[in-house]
């Protein structure tokens, strides 16, 4: 049976000109047959099938064969870039993505560097995801729209190359949703760099005790109101730079020392073209409330999120100022 890592010594033989053979070095062969290995051992074979190139990236975490493969095909290209210098622990593993905690490159000025990298495509299930691309645009792997009539028909009629491209718009959306709402000021992990399967982004916690979620955490009354608020304004400043986060709740919200930090956006959309778009922050606005609501605050997440969406039509959208009207598309 034929093995794709098998190779023809003539491959690696170099054109002579007649009768030339007679007269080669007579250790050439054996030093042909060293370059043929060497060849051969920088190829690995990544999770979907390809022909990588190996690197010096040796991973302190080991996890599976299956997932440290994962790694080193996601992650090495940050390690020869000098963004890292090790992967230390996983931090938390999902349907999309899992989140791993990384030693940084002592250029990147932090010590820790969260890596989130993206199952791969046959892996991903995500749910209802129609609901959110709905207006969405197709984004390429540098975050530009694609406007190429080809890679759209391949997407809309769903060929291997078209999820392809969907998978990496999906990728590109979060790490753009994430770049617009760090400059606005929003509370999100500060965006690094994002690679072909993967993003790195600002790590929260200490190497050994990543950040908990908010709703592993009980506060202190005060604390409670003080982040309700802080988390109700950064919704708001959202949706006033065009996102909308369509999964929020205390389990996306990380808590360090009296921090907070959102996280995981895939599925953010923009209010202005999903005709869903006042339903879904209701959806998230009413998640945060009832995690607050214990705490004794009087939350009121239907008011929140028609007062919110009420001040997005009038200050980003005035085409749609018709409030009823908006709702009614919801």
């Amino acid at each position: 049976m034929s093995n794709e890592f098998d190779t023809d010594d003539d491959e690696f033989e170099p054109a002579l000109p007649r009768g030339a053979r007679k007269r080669m070095d007579p250790g050439r062969p054996q030093k042909m047959k060293q370059h043929q290995q060497a060849v051969v051992n920088r190829l690995v074979q990544s999770v979907d099938g390809s022909l990588v190139t190996a690197t010096g990236f040796n991973p302190t975490y080991q996890g599976s064969r299956h997932e440290r493969q994962w790694i080193i095909d996601a992650l090495g290209g940050f390690y020869d870039d000098n963004h890292i210098t090790d992967v230390l622990r996983q931090v938390k593993g999902g349907k999309e993505a899992t989140v791993y905690c990384c030693r940084a490159h002592p250029s990147s000025r932090v010590q820790l560097i969260a890596a989130k990298v993206y199952r791969p495509r046959m892996f991903r299930q995500l749910r209802n995801d129609a609901l959110y691309r709905q207006g969405r645009k197709v984004l390429d792997e540098e975050g530009k729209e694609v406007h190429d009539d080809r890679r759209i028909h391949a997407i809309v009629t769903g060929t291997r190359y078209g999820k392809e491209l969907t998978h990496t718009s999906w990728l590109s959306h979060e790490f753009e949703t994430m770049r617009v709402l760090y400059e606005a000021g929003a509370l999100v992990p500060k965006p690094y760099i994002r690679g072909s399967n993967a993003l790195l982004m600002e790590y929260l916690g200490e190497a050994d005790a990543p950040a908990p979620t908010l709703n592993q955490v009980t506060l202190a009354p005060a604390q409670a109101r003080h982040l309700f608020d802080l988390l109700m304004d950064n919704v708001r400043l959202m949706l006033l730079h065009d996102r909308i986060h369509a999964d929020l709740s205390a389990y996306n919200v990380l808590y360090w020392r009296g921090e907070v930090r959102m996280i995981d956006f895939p599925q953010a959309i923009d209010p202005a073209t999903n005709r869903h778009a006042f339903t879904i922050l209701q959806r998230d606005i009413t998640r945060l409330c009832q995690y607050f609501e214990p705490y004794g605050i009087d939350t009121e997440p239907a008011t929140l999120a028609k007062d919110f969406w009420g001040l997005y039509v009038s200050s980003r959208n005035p085409a749609l100022r018709d409030f009823d009207m908006v709702t009614e598309m919801s």
